[in-house]
């Protein structure tokens, strides 16, 4: 049988796949999965050991172990290996002959053909050595080829990557770090520029981090341990593979546990992704630095690039996905297995030798209507015979038309929980569905839920229902709306499918943003975690390897584990609980905006204490004055208006208003368009701010002059509520990076947006204080939505805080004019919340209002004297101003006019 084999030499891992009868297939070499460390055990009697051999022996005896040694390619001075000098290239050939004589073996015959790779940022001096290792190794006639390009052929076998089209390839392995932008030219790929990297950069770095951390925690505990005692270095040696196993499943998860097993010594140790992430970023920062070289060196500006794409294992870590996105703006694609896609390309390039058909012939071309969505994350397992698409959003009511699309009948949609959505019975939750929806009737349907229109229909939300696992596959997920309440897709009892929304029929179908989304084929796992923007298909089949299923907990950012019904608060002694429904519901129409999509916030039902805090006693409420224009400031007030039947409940048609107070007159803001919404004044009160939803689901920010005039697009791919800086040359801002909404901040001139934020937990309603220091917000916190101040000249999360569980959940924060008090609002059931107030350092909370309709978004008017808020269900709501102290109170909405998003400060 004649085959073609290509090798990917890596720092720490060895791959190898072979090209047989026009197909690619990865090759196992080791006894627990495919690829083999780049290890080599030198034994006293100078017999070696290659892979897995090399590492079970070199835990008891780490100086006969040589390891990262293609790091030392090239090095003159000698790498001492149990006493032994030897060059890198010698112990390289090492690893090329066990790899050649494994595969010889499995196949029943050599190679016809051999391709190795290697870094593209090797000069000549390195490749040479390269060659003598080959030499050394008695592999016969072998192509070299750059790593970049073996992997960019790969992904070209599997999407189709048109002639001319140019893609950048960022390689992150175990050791290096290596960028390069390629351009399709026939039956390959030309290199355009130098190709750049980081070559002491990777995932054993990050693994040295974690173990630094493990240590770091263990502090005075660990320092007693003997370096000479063999007992101890085995442990020690173990505990820095425990560290590796933690990272991988980080990418997985949000959270996982290191048991550490010293001599006198037994604990665990917690790490999360957010930890991780703080201590890796430093580093990825420089390889997004170094692809902004590579691209400059190549004379090629982001938007000429058809792709990133990722290979390596360590590009499997989601924050890689995230930096990518936000700095290029490009889609980003990985196969669901990286650590594979050089060895893969690298055989798939023996086709130039070994002939047969073009490697490229079985690539399908991208889904109809792919676009760019860089803050969605797809992260499970293509189906069969398709290339999974980058995910998008769903237009408004395009599943109650063709209901929620079962496995294998269009591509991604609810996965196990079958085809019942055309009557909004969504699988097995389904059932239970209406009991839920008539509670949330009056919201009228919710866009992509199926005929039962809501989130609660949808999911079988009743009192008795089933366990509400927040952290569940699917939890997070985009519902393109524009109205108030932006409910998420909301995961089905323990044990059944994920539920996500499909597009009308014959239109490809898209994941959601979450975990395990996507159908794959019928019977087969979902791939977990938090991976790229979208996998290729793939030509490879990986012998004795499954994808990990979903995990059970880890949607970063998104509650999770949240029983129902939920346990109780703890009472303050002497007070009375009106125990109730809290739903963490979405503030206004786009409560999460992000990613290019309305991202629609996680019904979240919790018990709390009503009355965690006692409302001060206030004075009634004055009746309107004969003269309401001299009762308040007459600063002109900005309103979202919502101009479409009320009964159609997401699409109520917004735009933009602008009237002062106490006057029924309502002025159209000029260049306002249908799907306006969240408007803000900057600090001159000379150009406002808004948040702009189109049908399709996608959300921008916009600038414009206080007439109206100038309107120009900021955000193409970020919403929530914009917040300017106190200069008015900056906007914060909400974007989906992954699953989780982050804080960012673009700079008006430049248009440069910088992430503030990186860590888990729902975060919303970004504001400037007056001096410009620090930025107030709320993030989803220990079961509830925490208020927090987030210091910018120390980007320590999540800050300090405001609110805590004790409150309640807190939300829409807004600084009063002098910086000193901050008005909020404390939600008290599924359906109202209170305004309340406190001073800044988080003393002397107070409820201000005590109305029981919903009350939400309070501002302050420019003098500090007066608040403005919203107030009434969310299909009719109303403007309503009143003194700090709740005195005061006049409506200024007219009868039937349905009046929200006030901004007056």
């Amino acid at each position: 049988m004649q085959y073609g084999l290509g090798v990917d030499l890596g720092t720490t891992q060895t791959a190898a796949a072979i090209r047989v009868d026009g197909r690619v297939e990865v090759v196992r070499l080791g006894s627990r999965r495919a690829e083999i460390p780049s290890l080599v055990f030198v034994k006293p009697d100078g017999g070696l050991l290659i892979g897995e051999a090399a590492e079970r022996r070199g835990q008891a005896e780490p100086n006969r172990l040589a390891r990262e040694f293609k790091r030392r390619m090239g090095d003159p001075v000698p790498i001492l290996v149990g006493g032994s000098p030897f060059s890198a290239h010698a112990l390289t050939a090492k690893l090329l002959r066990h790899v050649l004589d494994t595969v010889t073996t499995n196949q029943e015959g050599p190679p016809a053909a051999v391709t190795v790779t290697h870094p593209a940022n090797w000069g000549p001096y390195k490749k040479e050595q390269l060659e003598q290792a080959i030499r050394l190794a008695d592999a016969g006639a072998v192509t070299l080829r750059t790593e970049p390009e073996a992997a960019a052929l790969q992904h070209a076998t599997a999407r189709r990557i048109a002639n001319g089209e140019t893609v950048a390839v960022y390689d992150l392995g175990g050791g290096t770090f290596d960028v390069a932008v390629l351009r399709r030219e026939g039956e390959g790929f030309v290199l355009l520029g130098e190709p750049e990297g980081v070559e002491a950069l990777g995932g054993i770095d990050f693994d040295e981090a974690v173990f630094g951390h493990v240590l770091g925690v263990l502090g005075s505990m660990a320092e007693g341990i003997d370096p000479a005692d063999p007992e101890a270095v085995a442990a020690l040696s173990r505990l820095r593979r425990d560290c590796v196993d933690a990272k991988e499943a980080l990418s997985f998860d949000t959270e996982t546990m290191i048991p550490v097993a010293l001599p006198g010594l037994h604990t665990r140790v917690r790490l999360n992704r957010s930890e991780l992430e703080a201590m890796i970023t430093p580093s990825l920062e420089e390889t997004i630095t170094a692809t902004q070289r590579a691209l400059r060196g190549a004379g090629v500006v982001p938007d000429q690039l058809s792709a990133i794409l990722l290979a390596g294992g360590s590009s499997r870590i989601p924050l890689v996905t995230e930096l990518l996105s936000t700095e290029f703006q490009r889609p980003v694609i990985a196969d669901p297995h990286p650590e594979h896609s050089i060895a893969m390309g690298a055989a798939v390039s023996t086709a130039a030798t070994l002939g047969g058909a073009s490697p490229f012939s079985g690539a399908v071309p991208p889904p109809r209507g792919e676009t760019h969505q860089p803050d969605r994350t797809l992260v499970d397992a293509p189906p069969t015979g398709g290339y999974s698409p980058v995910s998008s959003p769903q237009r408004p009511g395009a599943a109650a038309a063709a209901g929620l699309s079962a496995p294998g009948t269009g591509g991604p949609g609810m996965g196990a929980a079958g085809a019942a959505g055309a009557a909004g019975a969504a699988g097995a939750a389904g059932a239970a569905g209406a009991a839920g929806a008539a509670a949330w009737a009056s919201e009228g349907p919710t866009a992509g839920m199926g005929a039962a229109g809501s989130a609660e229909a949808a999911a079988g939300r009743t009192a008795g229902g089933p366990a509400f696992n927040g952290d569940a596959p699917g939890t997070y997920s985009p519902t393109p709306t524009y109205g108030d309440r932006a409910y998420g897709n909301i995961a089905p009892t323990s044990g059944t499918a994920p539920i996500s929304s499909a597009p009308a029929s014959g239109a490809p179908t898209y994941g959601t943003v979450g975990y395990g989304n996507t159908a794959p084929a019928s019977g087969a796992p979902a791939y977990g975690g938090a991976g790229p923007v979208s996998f290729s298909r793939g030509a490879a089949s990986i012998p004795g390897t499954t994808p990990a299923p979903a995990p059970a907990g880890g949607a970063s950012g998104v509650p999770g584990n949240i029983p129902w019904p939920p346990p109780p608060l703890p009472t303050p002694a002497g007070e009375k609980r009106n125990v109730g429904r809290i739903v963490a519901f979405a503030a206004l129409a786009v409560a999460l905006l992000a990613g290019g999509t309305t991202a629609a916030l996680v019904l979240l039902d919790k018990k709390n204490n009503t009355t965690a805090a006692t409302p001060p006693t206030k004075a009634p409420a004055s009746t309107a004055a004969a003269n309401p224009a001299a009762a308040f400031p007459t600063d002109t007030m900005l309103v979202r208006v919502d101009t479409g039947p009320a009964d159609k409940g997401p699409l109520r048609y917004p735009r933009i208003y602008s009237f002062k107070p106490g006057s029924d007159a309502r002025t159209l803001l000029a260049n306002t368009q249908v799907g306006d919404l969240l408007p803000k004044w900057s600090h001159s009160r000379e150009q406002i701010a808004l948040t702009h939803i189109t049908e399709d689901g996608k959300s921008s920010i916009y600038v414009m002059d206080k007439d109206g005039s100038n309107r120009h697009l900021v955000v193409s791919d970020g919403g929530g509520r914009p917040a300017w800086s106190a200069d008015d040359k900056k906007i914060a801002f909400t974007r989906v990076l992954g699953v989780t909404p982050q804080l960012m901040v673009v700079d008006l001139a430049t248009k440069n947006v910088k992430r503030l934020t990186h860590g888990p937990g729902v975060k919303e309603d970004p504001m400037w204080s007056p001096d410009g220091s620090k930025i107030l917000y709320w993030v989803w916190h220990e079961g509830t939505k925490e208020i927090y101040e987030l210091d910018l000249a120390d980007l320590k999360e999540p800050g300090h805080q405001i609110t805590g569980t004790d409150l309640g959940p807190a939300n829409d924060p807004s600084y009063s004019p002098d910086g000193k008090q901050i008005v909020f609002i404390r939600e008290t059931s599924p359906e109202t919340s209170d305004i309340w107030m406190m001073n800044v350092d988080g003393s002397n909370a107070h409820q201000v209002t005590s109305n029981p309709a919903r009350e939400i978004d309070p501002t302050w008017s420019p003098d500090g004297k007066w608040i403005a808020f919203t107030r009434g269900e969310f299909a009719h709501p109303t403007i309503v101003v009143a003194h700090p102290d709740g005195t005061g109170e006049q409506v200024l909405t007219k009868n039937g006019a349905r009046e929200a998003d006030p901004c007056w400060y």
